[in-house]
């Protein structure tokens, strides 16, 4: 029940934290079609491994022998296989038709939403099956629940550029190749892990792993904020307003909490300010 118990925290903290940013960045009448690609896209995931990755990989052997260049492909499985599943998503009518480059970050993140969730269930399922990992009380998946969280968020992340291009009518085969590029990116210091590089050992690569993932994570927060012209960050924090100049402001990330109040810089007077955590933004008089 331990697995079972940390897949339904991981899947409501997901659905929550990336939900609500996917309702900052959308309109109300695109609910409907959020709802829609995250449900297109729950199943994706085992389908893509069990009806493409499986029998690709079965073929392969069959053609190459097992060895080091298999071992060389194996390694784009993932990264190809689950992005062009995610790009699936487009071939919904009333997705595609709903897309917008207003919007386009905000379907691909429900979209990363859904393939995540569904790939967390299906490697919780795969998890429940080893009787050592199965006894095993849900706080001590509690490294399950952070990466499966922020994978949840990454899936959306990479195929944000791709939805966004394709939804100005733009060339997507640079964006495709990009979201390809970075899953791998993700996935390769696993691999690294896996055959041990540079001999570090299974204590070393762990925190390694989670430093990699967390940083990895952060940067592509800030990719995707800057596709939907600042909305993540604001979507978060909010804004608020300087007691200095005046001027109104998305909150930055990079401030001091002090209970009830920020302690942050406000990006026009270029100053420090205590600004009240609750402040509602005021008209700025024009101020950008």
């Amino acid at each position: 029940m331990g697995i079972l118990i940390a897949a339904i925290i991981t899947t409501v903290l997901a659905i929550v934290v990336i939900g609500l940013l996917v309702r900052r960045l959308s309109k109300r009448e695109d609910r409907s079609v959020l709802i829609l690609a995250f449900f297109f896209a729950l199943p994706a995931q085992p389908i893509a491994f069990y009806y493409i990755r499986l029998p690709l990989h079965e073929l392969l052997t069959g053609l190459l022998g097992a060895g080091a260049f298999l071992t060389a492909i194996t390694l784009f499985y993932a990264p190809v296989t689950e992005e062009i599943a995610k790009w699936l998503a487009l071939g919904v009518p009333s997705i595609r038709k709903t897309l917008k480059p207003e919007n386009a970050v905000a379907i691909a993140l429900a979209v990363g939403l859904g393939f995540g969730t569904g790939e967390l269930w299906f490697i919780a399922e795969r998890l429940s099956r080893s009787p050592q990992l199965a006894a095993l009380p849900f706080y001590y998946f509690n490294g399950f629940l952070t990466e499966r969280l922020m994978v949840c968020f990454l899936h959306g992340a990479f195929i944000a550029l791709f939805f966004k291009r394709y939804a100005e009518g733009r060339s997507v085969w640079l964006a495709a190749f990009f979201g390809i590029v970075l899953h791998f990116l993700l996935n390769f210091p696993i691999y690294l892990s896996q055959i041990n590089f540079f001999g570090l050992g299974p204590n070393m690569w762990g925190p390694l792993l989670v430093i990699y993932v967390a940083l990895f994570t952060l940067a592509m927060f800030g990719f995707v904020n800057r596709l939907a012209k600042d909305k993540v960050r604001e979507g978060f924090l909010g804004e608020a307003t300087c007691p200095g100049c005046g001027g109104v402001y998305p909150r930055s990330f990079f401030a001091l909490n002090l209970l009830t109040k920020r302690y942050e810089r406000c990006p026009h007077c270029r100053k420090f300010h205590l600004v009240p955590m609750n402040q509602p933004p005021r008209d700025n008089g024009g101020k950008a």
